[in-house]
């Protein structure tokens, strides 16, 4: 009864592991995430860690799935009214994602580098959300407009690529929002 226990443990831990993960992201950044690191942080041993998540590719795989699921959060907030709902809910991921968000995304990234296939539930997301979209309007060309400026935002952030000085990209948004709007 007690290795039922024991062993049932650390296949619950998977949250705190994750929690643990964002914790030391935002505290020193992404690149300081080690499964070490991520055992001391949720007070699990090296092994509870590596029973839930056996690589750091997996660790960060678990992390994207995390960030997918607060995208979905994100765009079940846009009432259900709007027509083009999906793509002003990618405009609000973009918009509410957190400087932790972007740095995991970084190092999410880094590890797609060497193994692409990491970025596989993003694609399939992506190419869900992208269906939806294009489904949605009739104006096909004006909603991928829309979608490659909102992921131009995405990583322009993500980079720290200049913004065009002044209060531009605030402009950038509102027209943004006008292009969705007249998508409807």
């Amino acid at each position: 009864m007690t290795m039922q226990k024991h062993s049932a443990e650390p296949r619950n831990a998977a949250p705190r592991i994750l929690g643990a993960a964002r914790t030391i992201a935002a505290r020193e950044g992404a690149g300081k995430i080690t499964i070490e690191a991520v055992a001391k942080e949720a007070g699990l041993s090296k092994g509870g860690v590596l029973y839930n998540f056996p690589t750091k590719k997996a660790l960060l795989s678990g992390l994207l799935d995390q960030m997918l699921d607060a995208h979905r959060e994100h765009l079940g907030k846009v009432p259900e009214r709007h027509p083009s709902r999906t793509l002003r809910g990618h405009l609000e991921t973009v918009l509410q994602s957190q400087e932790v968000d972007d740095d995991l995304s970084m190092a999410i990234l880094a590890a797609a580098a060497s193994d692409p296939r990491l970025l596989d539930p993003l694609r399939a997301e992506m190419s869900g959300d992208i269906e939806r979209i294009l489904t949605d309007t009739q104006d096909n060309s004006a909603a991928m407009i829309a979608i490659l400026a909102i992921q131009g935002l995405r990583f322009q952030r993500l980079l720290k690529l200049p913004e065009g000085g002044g209060n531009i990209r605030d402009r950038v948004i509102e027209r943004l929002r006008t292009i969705i709007d007249e998508l409807e």
